[in-house]
């Protein structure tokens, strides 16, 4: 009889817990968020759980900069993932795009994924002074699997990125262009080719992000009838290259944690 007691109150217990885990309110994702993000994300008006919730994604580009609203989300647990060890999560966002996010004891991964946001929710997160050039326009990351360990700056998969509309405060005038990021994750070693899809402000080439820091080698150059307003950008990101008006670059930071 106090075995059957014990096997009793052992049930209730691990029923709590579950049901616990499963109601676990989506406001637990905001200091989590703010965490992750070193401060320049969160999560405004979580609604239901955990695993089965909505809020709106909100940034800001340092501790006195005002909250602005980049994308309202969804999300949603696939429990028969776990049958083959993971957990996944599918993504929504109200404006546009989805995800799905793949969550294992060694990795985590983006898989099928069509996401938008606006630039300046994105270039925060960038280290240094990176972050803080005033960056607009709008960002859109797709790719099928893009995956990280949890213990070790280790990636590997490829996205593409298109940064369109593109302008930096530093830069006078109108938009820059349109730009394409090709990312490919090659485990310690994080490669970024850069192409100039169309403006007046023309950068190509090709870098790499390791823990050793940041290096990026290309040419940029502008085009159209106010060219010479970007002379001095184009002083600031190379030297004069044999063509006129082409710059080469070659920039090397050794101060960028991944």
């Amino acid at each position: 009889m106090m075995r059957l007691r014990l096997a009793g109150f052992a049930f209730f217990i691990l029923f709590t817990l579950l049901a616990a885990a499963i109601l676990w309110p989506a406001a637990t994702l905001v200091p989590w968020l703010e965490r992750a993000s070193n401060g320049h994300w969160q999560l405004s008006a979580a609604q239901g759980t955990l695993w089965n919730g909505r809020g709106t994604l909100l940034s800001r580009a340092g501790d006195a900069a005002p909250w602005r609203y980049a994308q309202s989300i969804q999300w949603r647990a696939r429990w028969r993932d776990l049958l083959g060890g993971r957990l996944g999560v599918d993504i929504i966002f109200e404006q546009g795009g989805h995800a799905l996010l793949a969550v294992t004891p060694g990795r985590v991964a983006l898989e099928r994924f069509d996401l938008s946001l606006p630039a300046p929710a994105i270039v925060v997160l960038l280290p240094g002074a990176l972050g803080r050039y005033g960056w607009a326009g709008r960002l859109r990351a797709r790719g099928d699997n893009f995956r990280c360990a949890w213990n070790s700056h280790s990636c590997n998969g490829e996205m593409e990125l298109l940064w369109s509309d593109a302008a930096v405060a530093e830069a006078p005038g109108s938009k820059l262009g349109d730009y394409r990021f090709r990312l490919v994750g090659e485990g310690q070693a994080l490669r970024v080719d850069l192409t100039t899809l169309n403006g007046r402000l023309q950068i190509n080439g090709s870098g790499e992000i390791t823990d050793g820091g940041l290096s990026f080698r290309g040419e940029a150059g502008a085009t159209g009838s106010d060219a010479a307003s970007l002379d001095a950008l184009l002083r600031t990101l190379g030297r004069p290259a044999a063509t006129p008006g082409k710059y080469q670059i070659d920039y090397r930071d050794t101060n960028v944690p991944r």
